[in-house]
């Protein structure tokens, strides 16, 4: 949850060290971020795990980077200039919204995991491949006085092959959200919010379609 705090009766010898503590960024730093990231303990209840449905079987594979930096997820920028990149964990944005991507279904009680390549044709094999391309993600964080502002962006296509009869499906969304006004802005509150504008695209893709018999459809 992002943390946004009040700062009335600060004295002005306490906000000018904040602001010069808090000011202080380097250039060119690098934060890793985690696009699924786990809930926190006061958030996450006790046994909140789906149970898996009878439906059709799911992969889903990393998605294509299609940005045109694909060096970052985004930064953060303070009032003397200095900035810090972020950038996913695994190194990989496709391999982690793919990841993403699979735990969110899982969620929802789908029979879904990750796979790094497409498996094969097989008898045992995924009914239905979900992949996609990545058009935007990022998070933004510009540092004012003593406060910091977060803007975060998502623009996927996801694309479902049937294997069952070789028919495909694509759609396309985009999401943004923000959080404005953070004292204590911490990398977890843009993984948060990065990870919330992700999600949008799962859950407009999933109130969008329906199973049909192993194949997945429009509704």
């Amino acid at each position: 949850m992002i943390r946004q705090h009040g700062v009335q009766g600060m004295t002005a010898p306490v906000a000018v060290g904040l602001m010069l503590l808090l000011g202080c960024s380097g250039k060119g730093d690098i934060i890793p971020m985690n696009l699924n990231p786990k809930p926190s303990t006061e958030s996450a209840g006790p046994n909140q795990a789906v149970k898996p449905t009878s439906g059709p079987r799911v992969t889903v594979i990393p998605f294509e980077d299609g940005r045109g930096d694909r060096s970052k997820v985004g930064s953060r920028t303070s009032m003397w200039g200095g900035e810090t990149h972020f950038n996913v964990s695994s190194g990989s944005a496709g391999e982690a919204t793919a990841q993403a991507f699979a735990d969110y279904l899982k969620g929802r009680g789908w029979q879904a995991q990750y796979a790094k390549n497409e498996p094969p044709t097989a008898e045992n094999g995924p009914d239905i491949v979900l992949s996609g391309k990545i058009l935007d993600l990022a998070v933004e964080a510009k540092k004012g006085f003593l406060l910091t502002d977060i803007e975060a962006k998502s623009k996927l296509v996801i694309q479902a092959k049937n294997r069952q009869d070789e028919s495909f499906l694509t759609r396309t969304d985009a999401h943004s959200g923000s959080h404005d006004n953070v004292l204590w802005f911490e990398p977890q509150d843009g993984e948060q919010i990065l990870s919330e504008v992700l999600e949008k695209n799962f859950e407009r893709f999933v109130a969008n379609t329906k199973f049909d018999d192993r194949a997945i459809r429009f509704r």
